[in-house]
């Protein structure tokens, strides 16, 4: 390939991503009750990562942790997580509260559906293979 054409490319999958981005926060406001982009983010890090704390999500989003203090705050204000104190010298841990989960569930399945929605008629093994894609492209990225 050459150096022209691979530049192409990597600019067709940076318009491509995005694409995605665009549509998924089009999809999200449709919602009765929307997240934003950043609390969909920071709901999904909290349920993924029991016990963690303010300091844990401004070090995994290389976030100033004053910026991760006023979207936590913000969370914490639309009652969507609390902290959990009773974690005796481990800081202040942060978790989802019932209502957080629903809205992150409510959220998550319309992207889900989107997904399974634009799939639709791809063959088995081209699944895998686009996973397979995603996952590689996004190991970079572990940590998020």
């Amino acid at each position: 390939m050459s150096r022209k054409q691979r530049e192409a490319d990597i600019e067709s999958v940076y318009h491509h991503i995005q694409m995605i981005t665009r549509r998924a926060n089009s999809r999200a406001r449709q919602l009765a009750e929307p997240l934003s982009m950043v609390e969909h983010s920071l709901l999904r890090f909290i349920a993924d990562t029991p016990g963690t704390r303010a300091t844990d999500i401004a070090e995994a989003f290389s976030l100033n942790r004053s910026t991760v203090s006023r979207q936590v705050g913000t969370l914490l204000d639309l009652g969507y997580a609390v902290y959990d104190d009773s974690e005796a010298g481990r800081g202040r841990v942060l978790e989802l509260t019932k209502l957080g989960q629903e809205r992150l569930d409510a959220s998550a399945a319309v992207h889900r559906a989107a997904v399974i929605e634009r799939l639709e008629g791809w063959s088995k093994d081209q699944i895998s293979d686009f996973a397979l894609a995603l996952e590689r492209y996004n190991k970079a990225d572990n940590d998020l």
